[in-house]
């Protein structure tokens, strides 16, 4: 009976001993398993090449084309009739004002001329002695008004026949250039036969038809840009003079630019006009690369003070001059100012708030020789 009572208490210590165990196991306090670590994501940025904003002039343009003309131009003709007896001068040469360009023979015209130059000095001579007889009262007034009259007859026939002589040599009657001969040694001519095409080449005209609403802007001696279409060469024009009427077909005024002559611009060649119409001198200005079309709106993408993200600004469209373009609009004003930063390489990847990583290239003027960044 005793062992019986020892065996019952052994197996009521051990279940005791089991359940402290168990209780152990579970218990907060002593469990020695360690809670997972949350690991915070890195987002990484895109790669962008930026620029700052600039508050620099910016003009309205309006645009159109031309075509060159020399200042002066004529064909110099035969103001007589003859034959070509020699050509002084080719095409291409460059001439001096009154130099001779071609002779013809002059052999008759010579010969009226000392004929009536014989004439003058015999009526010469019968006026004086007619004029002494009549102070003498020898001879009639009629007499005297006939010889001063015989006189006046001659003097005019030996001028016209100098004059006849004269014209034997053609001359330049401006300087400039000979663009065509059309005559050769030995030809006849008669007066009005085309023997030189001459311009004035060192100053050169272009007539373009401006709408009457840019006129009121327009002034004499205003700089005008022409890009040769040759060569792609600019180069400087002024507004020489502004007809004082408006065409009424098509509603434009006729505006004539003059510029220097020079190797590449001469007379026929082709030339685009730029004219200054309006100037905003403190205009907010961006690359066009920095703009991006979503519908009829135009965004860019303003980097952060910290450089790590962009904000998305709606802007409009001012003046354009080539792939400067100015932004206006209330909210490109308010998040926009003289060296804000905006991308103008990766525009295409990017979305309000996004981060960024900023080309290295980017310097002070937006320029990068890095190719690695977004579209």
């Amino acid at each position: 009976m005793a062992s019986t009572r020892s065996f019952g208490l052994a197996v009521l210590a051990l279940g005791l001993s089991l359940a402290l165990l168990g209780a152990c196991a579970t218990d907060p306090e002593t469990t020695a398993e360690a809670e997972p670590i949350a690991v915070e994501p890195v987002e990484e940025g895109i790669l962008v090449r930026v620029e700052p904003v600039r508050a620099e002039p910016m003009s309205a343009l309006y645009s159109t084309s031309a075509t060159l003309r020399a200042y002066q131009r004529a064909t110099v003709t035969a103001r007589t009739r003859g034959v070509v007896r020699r050509l002084v001068v080719e095409e291409g040469a460059r001439v001096a004002a009154g130099q001779a360009l071609a002779h013809l023979e002059d052999d008759e015209q010579k010969i009226a001329a000392e004929r009536d130059h014989a004439t003058l000095e015999t009526r010469q001579w019968e006026f004086e002695r007619a004029e002494k007889l009549y102070l003498q009262t020898l001879v009639s007034e009629e007499a005297f008004e006939t010889a001063r009259r015989e006189k006046r007859d001659a003097e005019q026939a030996a001028a016209l026949a100098e004059l006849e002589l004269s014209r034997t040599v053609v001359r330049a009657p401006f300087r400039g250039v000979v663009l065509r001969r059309h005559l050769d040694v030995g030809n006849s001519v008669s007066d009005g036969t085309p023997v030189y095409d001459l311009a004035d080449v060192d100053r050169l005209l272009a007539d373009v038809n401006v709408p009457e609403r840019h006129v009121g802007r327009l002034e004499a001696r205003q700089a005008v840009r022409l890009t040769v279409d040759a060569t792609s060469e600019m180069v400087e024009a002024v507004i020489e003079r502004i007809a004082p009427a408006v065409d009424v077909e098509t509603g434009t005024v006729r505006v004539t630019l003059t510029l220097a002559g020079t190797e590449i611009l001469r007379p026929g060649s082709f030339v685009r006009v730029d004219i200054v119409t309006d100037t905003h001198p403190e205009a907010l200005v961006v690359p066009r690369s920095a703009l991006m079309a979503e519908g009829r709106r135009w965004m860019l993408y303003a980097v952060d003070d910290d450089g790590a993200r962009v904000r998305q600004v709606q802007v409009s469209l001012g003046f354009e001059d080539g792939d400067r373009v100015e932004v206006l609009g209330a909210d490109g004003a308010a998040a926009l100012a003289p060296g804000r930063r905006v991308v103008v390489a990766g525009v295409g990847a990017l979305s309000d708030g996004a981060a960024i990583e900023i080309d290295p290239g980017s310097g002070p003027g937006g320029s990068s020789e890095s190719g690695d960044v977004a579209p």
